[in-house]
């Protein structure tokens, strides 16, 4: 490929220079890129087909409203436990125990 480039660049060179006409300058191009073969590519289409595309997923929507009510949960546990024992430690570990319960659950719940 770098042959036929250096080729053409020859050409347009001579063309420039004036040594060939317009005319052979379109000749002895049109036959070096004649000559040249065209590659064969082994690129496979990815691109989603539209029915794919369109297929609502699952499960996720699900999965996110657990993890939203955990959350939610967890919030709830840990402003109620400052609002009677002041203890921020306390409501901290407090919270995320609930968390990770409520977490190993519906992680049980998704498995079944």
């Amino acid at each position: 490929m770098t042959a036929v480039l250096n080729e053409i660049r020859n050409l347009d060179a001579r063309l420039g220079r004036g040594e060939i006409t317009p005319a052979e300058y379109e000749a002895a191009r049109g036959r070096l890129l004649h000559d040249i073969e065209d590659a064969q590519s082994d690129f496979i289409d990815i691109t989603p087909s539209p029915e794919a595309r369109s297929a609502p997923r699952q499960g996720s929507s699900a999965l996110g409203l657990g993890l939203v009510v955990c959350l939610l949960v967890m919030s709830l546990c840990i402003s109620l436990t400052l609002l009677f024992l002041p203890d921020l430690n306390l409501a901290l570990t407090l919270g995320v125990t609930i968390l990770a319960a409520l977490s190993v659950a519906l992680l049980q719940v998704k498995d079944d």
